[in-house]
């Protein structure tokens, strides 16, 4: 195992990526590469597994994690403005996970048990990632969706306040 998932990651990029962008190519149920071009599709990868890395690499708990997935809800955004249907950014992420398990159990064949439980937290962290990644897409999908519900008393989601309506309206 290496020393830091840092600079694995970074090494072997370029065929991470590769393989992920092999899979949603001949996954039918994924529209996404007729809709995106190439670099489009893959964008966000190298930012995504730059996080991942750093979280595995600090053994960050599942708080940091949630964290971290905040500041990519971008990437869920992006996919949503393109025009990809939520379970076509699901399928990704799942398959993104898959990618991710299979390169990490092929750089651990011959590990020690020291590198046994690395590994273990590694893929822990990894599916924790990929988890809070398809709950940001739900909200992003649900947010993104919700139309607004007129009532007699009001609008539902109610418009956000601004600063300055605070500063004049006695609060």
């Amino acid at each position: 195992m290496p020393d830091r998932f840092e600079t694995l990651f970074r090494k072997h990029e370029d065929a991470i990526v590769r393989a992920w962008a092999d899979g949603i190519y001949a996954d039918r149920r994924i529209g996404l590469a007729t809709l995106l071009s190439y670099e489009q599709l893959v964008d966000h990868l190298p930012d995504m597994l730059r996080e991942l890395s750093r979280l595995i690499d600090r053994g960050s708990d599942e708080r940091e994690i949630i964290d971290a997935v905040r500041r990519l809800r971008s990437f869920a955004q992006v996919r949503f403005y393109q025009g990809a249907l939520m379970d076509e950014v699901a399928r990704e992420l799942i398959l993104f996970h898959q990618v991710l398990e299979d390169f990490l159990w092929r750089e651990a064949f011959a590990v020690t048990e020291d590198d046994c439980h690395r590994l273990r937290g590694a893929l822990r962290r990894s599916g924790r990632f990929v988890h809070e990644m398809l709950v940001q897409t739900v909200l992003i999908y649900a947010a993104s969706l919700r139309p607004p519900v007129e009532t007699r008393t009001s609008v539902w989601p109610p418009p956000r306040r601004r600063r300055t309506d605070r500063l004049f309206s006695g609060d």
